[in-house]
Parts: C-alpha cells; sequence; structure tokens
C-alpha cells in the first residue's frame, strides 16, 4: 500500500509541472518583430493578437511595439482592442472573485485559523478534525491545495472507499431528483 501511495504522489508531482514562457525585453523583441513582420501572413485585424501571442507581451506593448516598428492603426481599431482588453480583464477579476467567495464560503462552515477541516464539536463545544499542520500547508490555502494535502496523505483515498450507502438513502435522492423535474 505505501508504495502504491508513493507513485500516486509522484504522478501527481509530474502532472503540476508548468511550462515556463520567455519573453525578450523590449530591446532584443523589437527587431525579432521586424523580422516576424515580413513573414507575417495573417489578417491585419488580428495582428496585435497574434504579436501577443508570439512575443509574450501585454496589449499596450504589443500596439507600442507594432507601432515602434511602421505598423499603422485607426484610432477606432485601438480603442476597440483597448476595449476589449479592459473586458477580459475586468471578466478575470470577477472569475477569481467568485472563486475566493466560494472559497470563503468553504472557509466559514468547515475551517478555522487551526483547524483546516472541523469534522464536528465536542458536547462542551470544541472542534475538532484535521489542523493545518497536520496536513503540512498555510492556514487557509485554497481548496485544491487542501485536497492534494489530503490526497498525499491518503485520508482521500480511504475516504472514497469508506463511503456506502443505504438504499434508503438512494430512493430518497432519486425523489428529490424527480421532484426537481
Amino acid at each position: 500500500m505505501l508504495s502504491n501511495h508513493r507513485l500516486k504522489v509522484i504522478n501527481i508531482a509530474k502532472k503540476k509541472k508548468k511550462n515556463s514562457v520567455f519573453t525578450y525585453k523590449k530591446a532584443q523583441r523589437i527587431p525579432k518583430a521586424k523580422q516576424w513582420l515580413i513573414t507575417y501572413k495573417g489578417s491585419t485585424n488580428e495582428i496585435i493578437r497574434n504579436y501577443r501571442e508570439k512575443f509574450h507581451v501585454d496589449v499596450k506593448a504589443a500596439i507600442n511595439d507594432l507601432q515602434k516598428i511602421g505598423v499603422e492603426f485607426t484610432q477606432e481599431y485601438l480603442d476597440t482592442v483597448l476595449k476589449s482588453e479592459e473586458d477580459r480583464i475586468r471578466q478575470l477579476h470577477l472569475k477569481k472573485e467568485k472563486k475566493q467567495a466560494q472559497d470563503a464560503d468553504f472557509y466559514d462552515e468547515y475551517s478555522n485559523d487551526t483547524f483546516a477541516f472541523i469534522a464536528g464539536y465536542t458536547s462542551g463545544g470544541a472542534p475538532y478534525g484535521v489542523t493545518w499542520d497536520e496536513l503540512g500547508i498555510d492556514p487557509y490555502a485554497s481548496y485544491e491545495e487542501i485536497e492534494d494535502a489530503y490526497y498525499r496523505m491518503g485520508h482521500m483515498e480511504d475516504m472514497e472507499e469508506d463511503i456506502e450507502y443505504e438504499e434508503d438513502d438512494l430512493d430518497f435522492y432519486e425523489e428529490e431528483e424527480m421532484d426537481d423535474k
């Protein structure tokens, strides 16, 4: 069992490896951009996006670089591109805030400064469960970090194996689903 657990931890570590993205400094990027522009065969409407993907820069840097090497844009086009970029960034922020709100709900109910997961309370009102130290992570880590820590400890595998359903429980869920439809 121990060797299986170690094998799973190694596989998780391999999956999380991120690709590094190399970005040229502006002094190096401009000469390369001139060469790229000579061979560019894409649409003029997509040149900023393609430049961003090629050189891994933001919209404003792409516009400045392209204007510096002689590409001309109408003010209307620039306004449209900058507005769409602002909208994209706003959507990313909203998505991040929504995720943080969901994580906060999880932490409010099931954890505190001492416990990563509060399993219950004693008759005297003291909480018990899994502490942050037992998981080996900082308090209020992300849900994904907590889940990874449980997998490393082997708790999630045990929990998945120990789940048993009684026939009455399953009937209740089937009835509830039928009522929703």
